[in-house]
């Protein structure tokens, strides 16, 4: 693991997050001190550390696994109007995967007991992005990343274009106000995003979609916000992590 490189990888993520904190500060949808994201930033070094040492490994048993299922059933093309179907149905069908997971994550107590750290920030902006447990990215190379394997032969395009969309992560995480209003369906919002990660009792378990609402609308789970509605987020069952020994070990942390 090259620490220094992975430190050095991080900066762009962490600018983008300074950048998305001081436009937060036009029109917050909830109003925050600074502060409130310096554990998410400093959370998010150690998890670009974590990762350094999980991803490689993991990727080792994705490939032999990919490889012994005969992987890359579907040849995307890689040119002209060809390359922007084949990413298109790339990324839709990861966004559906995605769903999915993210779906298990709300029904499964195993996958909760880690997906609940990134939905205890009470102060949700942009840097909660990045605030996940250490191991669910390994979790997703096993078997979202890998099923897509098996699927799709992607070339470097189509993959490094999904890994640039996946910065809009960044935007529907922000805090500020706005919203897609009737066409939420459409795309995701901070909005549409935030009543996702609402404390409230009448948001549970609705808006999971990652970039396109569609997926909600079809299997139930759709909820369009109503004008000005921006409620508070957090967990109504557990305090927030009190530093980064607390997060690190969060899934066995006493309830």
């Amino acid at each position: 693991m090259d620490i220094k490189a992975t430190l050095l990888g991080t900066i762009p993520l962490l600018a983008i997050f300074v950048i998305a904190l001081l436009i937060e500060r036009i029109n917050p949808a909830q109003v925050q001190p600074l502060k409130s994201a310096g554990f998410n930033l400093l959370y998010t070094l150690l998890y670009a550390l974590a990762q350094a040492a999980i991803v490689p490994l993991v990727s080792v048993a994705t490939v032999v696994a990919v490889n012994a299922a005969g992987g890359g059933w579907i040849d995307l093309p890689n040119t002209g109007w060809g390359l922007l179907l084949g990413f298109l149905l790339y990324a839709f069908t990861l966004d559906f995967m995605e769903y999915l997971f993210h779906r298990a994550q709300h029904r499964f107590p195993v996958m909760w007991a880690m997906h609940s750290f990134h939905h205890s920030d009470t102060a949700l902006n942009a840097t909660t992005t990045s605030r996940h447990h250490w191991a669910e990215n390994g979790i997703k190379m096993l078997t979202i990343f890998m099923l897509a394997g098996v699927i799709f032969k992607a070339n470097s395009a189509i993959v490094g274009l999904y890994a640039a969309i996946s910065f809009y992560n960044v935007f529907s995480h922000m805090n500020i106000r706005i919203g897609f209003g009737r066409m939420s369906f459409i795309l995701n919002s901070p909005q549409y995003h935030r009543i996702h990660h609402s404390a409230l009792p009448e948001h549970y378990d609705c808006n999971f979609a990652g970039l396109f609402p569609i997926f909600d609308v079809l299997f139930g789970t759709y909820r369009q916000p109503r004008a000005g509605e921006f409620p508070p987020t957090g967990l109504d069952d557990k305090k927030p992590p009190s530093g980064l020994i607390d997060a690190i070990i969060w899934p066995a942390r006493a309830k």
